[in-house]
């Protein structure tokens, strides 16, 4: 394996014993650097190596970039942190290594040491560190923005707006694109259950269990469809629905950025909210917040009060009412990565909810496991990595003859739908939802 000489050199004048007290202090994953055995096993299933064949972007490669920089043998340089930072956190490589190395959790605390030597700025960072940590931990603040980006599309503004920015600046249209259709506000208010009859959403029949819904940050505005067919779902198969109104932010945007500290503070919030709620279980319809929540950021030691589990696994698990009316589209399934990946949920469990509902086929996706480059706001930090993954996926998409792709992440639903619209034609026509969404109609009247 070999790494350019640009990243062997001295630590920005430091000590190397300087730079390897400060990093290990932090960097709670160095020791676990050691266990790679450089097997390459990662390299194939990593996909930023697979788009620029650098050893450099896979996962052995920026190992040894942060082990280097650990022993104070190598410097952050700007072609070091372009390395590191092109990693999608997608945790494909811990699927396959036999070493058990955890990957995210190695980028994360790497990422946190960054934060606090970062001394250059860039304003896309400024904007993401705004939105992490002003934005997302408050309901009410996503709400008024969720309300202004609704107001924005429904006078249809939009439409000028992309026809200007798009002679202004490729970026900003680009940005522009990928702004999700914002749900009506009355759709988006998901009622807290301390406003409803008994505190919960009534079971249909003899309950089984009493379910937590998490809600999320902007997926509780942006996706509140999804949620109340999550909700109407559980209902349907004997659940009583708790929906906790102090619950926050799950945090994983927070620790892919290198806020680890926010990240816990919010995993405790959380906590507080769904042990009060005194729940069976706590059910999440997104990957990503399923598998921050499952695997909490050091210094959390506690749990929620309640095992976490994804929806369709939930439903899985105790078993679902056949549903009876039929939905007949074609639909092929996109496998998020954190799913997969970080809370190892194959694509079986969704194919056996979905086979379950009348007239739905099922058809294959290639490459369905393969990452779609979402990668929380990846897509908005490395767009150029993240438009050739999500070009990739949607060519799947398009050639599976599916109507309707599901996944199981708001995201990866934003990306993929991106794509479609910029190919236009009938590949904009093709929906984007949750599984959970066609259950629903599988249990409609």
């Amino acid at each position: 394996m070999t790494v350019s000489s640009e990243s062997l050199r001295a630590i920005d004048g430091r000590a190397p014993q300087e730079g390897f007290r400060s990093f290990s202090e932090r960097f709670a994953e160095y020791s676990r650097t050691l266990d790679c055995v450089h097997c390459g096993l990662c390299i194939q299933s990593c996909p930023t190596y697979d788009l620029t064949g650098r050893e450099a972007d896979s996962p052995r490669g920026r190992i040894y970039l942060m082990r280097g920089y650990a022993e104070g043998r190598g410097a952050l340089t700007d072609a070091v942190r372009s390395h590191l930072d092109r990693c999608i956190v997608c945790r494909a490589c811990e699927s396959v290594c036999p070493s058990g190395i955890r990957m995210g959790e190695m980028m994360e605390g790497f990422r946190a040491e960054l934060e606090k030597q970062r001394t250059r700025r860039p304003w896309r960072y400024r904007l993401a560190r705004f939105l992490l940590r002003e934005v997302l931990p408050h309901r009410r603040r996503i709400a008024w923005m969720s309300d202004l980006l609704w107001f924005y599309q429904w006078t249809r503004m939009r439409t000028l707006v992309a026809r200007v920015v798009a002679r202004i600046s490729p970026r900003l249209a680009r940005l522009h694109s990928m702004q999700p259709e914002v749900p009506h506000p009355r759709v988006r208010r998901l009622e807290a259950s301390d406003r409803l009859p008994g505190g919960v959403h009534a079971a249909a029949g003899a309950r089984r269990a009493r379910v937590g819904l998490f809600l999320g940050c902007v997926a509780s505005e942006w996706f509140a469809p999804t949620l109340r067919a999550t909700i109407r779902v559980l209902q349907a198969n004997g659940c009583e629905v708790v929906v906790p109104s102090r619950q926050t932010c799950c945090g994983a945007l927070h620790r892919h950025g290198g806020f680890v500290d926010d990240a816990g503070a919010l995993f405790a919030t959380n906590a507080r909210a769904f042990t009060e709620a005194c729940v069976d279980v706590i059910v999440v319809a997104a990957a990503g917040c399923g598998a921050a929540l499952e695997e909490p950021a050091p210094p959390a030691r506690a749990g929620l009060g309640a095992p976490v589990r994804d929806i369709c696994e939930f439903l899985d698990e105790i078993g679902i009412v056949s549903p009876p009316t039929p939905v007949p589209l074609r639909v092929a399934y996109d496998q998020p990565c954190h799913l997969q990946h970080g809370q190892k949920i194959g694509a079986d469990v969704v194919v056996r909810l979905l086979s379950r509902v009348p007239a739905l086929e099922l058809v294959p996706l290639a490459d369905s496991d393969r990452c779609c480059g979402s990668g929380g706001v990846y897509n908005l930090l490395q767009p150029a990595m993240a438009d050739r993954l999500r070009d990739e996926k949607v060519a799947s998409v398009i050639a599976s003859g599916a109507n309707t792709v599901v996944t199981g992440n708001p995201g990866c639903a934003m990306q993929i739908a991106c794509g479609l619209r910029a190919v236009g034609g009938d590949a904009a026509r093709i929906a984007v939802l949750h599984p959970v969404e066609l259950l629903d109609r599988g249990y409609a009247s």
